[in-house]
């Protein structure tokens, strides 16, 4: 939670609940999946849970910038957003 409030200048604030229930969607969809291993005890918290990507999950990752990247060349070709220099 603290990482998408640092990465988004504030702008965006997930909830616990907003938080838990993406992941249990995305574990359900088999697009992340939980680790088993843990970090040593002494970085750790009992609570914590880790999980990474899966293959679909990086390819829907991808797949998704893909169509931000084209929404965005969208938005610059109509004059929505400043062309780059």
């Amino acid at each position: 939670m603290q990482e998408v409030a640092e990465r988004t200048g504030g702008q965006v604030n997930l909830s616990p609940s907003t938080l838990y229930s993406a992941i249990k969607r995305l574990l359900e969809e088999g697009l992340i999946q939980e680790l088993e291993e843990r970090p040593d005890p002494a970085h750790d918290d009992e609570r914590r849970r880790y999980c990474r990507l899966t293959k679909a999950g990086r390819r829907a990752a991808i797949d998704e910038a893909r169509q931000l990247e084209k929404l965005l060349s969208d938005a610059r070709s109509s004059g929505l957003v400043p062309k780059r220099v």
